[in-house]
């Protein structure tokens, strides 16, 4: 019966959908201007499953800048992935789904980002990957860490995941992480100030199995590149826009990837009651 709920609820957020000229907060994102960004939403022939009029899209540098602006009136909607979509409806009740968005010919990745230099450190990373797929630890990170979107079908009482922990390995050499804290549950900072989520999960099951130490920075998300190309972070975890095979944005000079480990095709629009 849930189930039934739960898909009755996306038919009716998808065919209530209203895109009159309004504001919606995104997140900035890498190496594509907000410009290009602003056309690949509002462009007809985009991959974005509605025709809406056009858009004013407002960039924010964090996660919560934009909640903040949703509250204070500064956009009309947020548009977020739907796994951080749920996390936002679980703590803010007196937001709802506006709109679901599927994009039809583009996704969204995640993968680890190193400087073009590291190109052996990242080929690790990518056997690693590929063993947590055969051997099913991925799959099970994901359905631990990020949750359907339960609160569609009023369940709001989904069990925290269990905090990841790093060995330590005597002797062996230690890579620095940056992490931002700012997309849960994918990425996020928990209460005693450490950082979780789906992607530290992953770090640590792959330093695991490479037997290296980890020591997780703390950094802004529009400083992943900077902070690759001067050496503070050895890694950090990226976003990646594909559209089509031949555009892919958010990925700057300088910057390789590993193959992903999740990606995703569906946003949800938020909105917040009126008060």
């Amino acid at each position: 019966m849930k189930k039934v709920l739960c898909a009755l609820a996306i038919v009716l957020a998808v065919a209530g959908c209203s895109f009159a000229a309004h504001r919606v907060g995104m997140l900035e994102r890498l190496n594509i201007s907000p410009e290009k960004l602003a056309e690949l939403v509002n462009n007809e022939t985009s991959s974005f499953s509605h025709n809406s009029q056009k858009q004013t899209i407002l960039y924010y540098r964090s996660l919560n800048e934009m909640v903040l602006a949703l509250n204070a009136g500064e956009v009309d909607e947020i548009a977020l992935p739907e796994a951080a979509a749920d996390y936002i409806l679980r703590t803010n009740p007196e937001y709802f789904i506006n709109c679901v968005i599927i994009l039809k010919n583009a996704q969204i990745t995640l993968a680890f980002g190193f400087k073009d230099d590291r190109k052996e450190l990242a080929e690790s990373f990518n056997k690693a990957l590929r063993e947590l797929k055969q051997d099913g630890t991925l799959v099970s990170l994901q359905s631990r860490h990020i949750n359907p979107i339960a609160v569609m079908v009023g369940d709001m009482n989904i069990a925290a995941p269990t905090p990841s922990v790093f060995r330590k390995f005597e002797g062996a050499p230690t890579i620095k992480v940056a992490v931002t804290g700012d997309l849960p549950p994918i990425d996020y900072i928990a209460a005693d100030g450490s950082p979780e989520g789906f992607n530290v999960a992953i770090l640590a099951e792959i330093c695991a199995r490479l037997g290296l130490n980890v020591e997780l920075l703390s950094i802004e998300s529009g400083a992943r590149a900077a902070a690759l190309a001067s050496g503070r972070a050895d890694v950090v975890f990226w976003f990646e826009h594909h559209h089509g095979k031949e555009f892919q944005a958010d990925v700057p000079e300088g910057v390789i990837l590993s193959e992903p480990y999740y990606s995703f095709n569906t946003f949800y629009h938020l909105r917040r009651a009126a008060q």
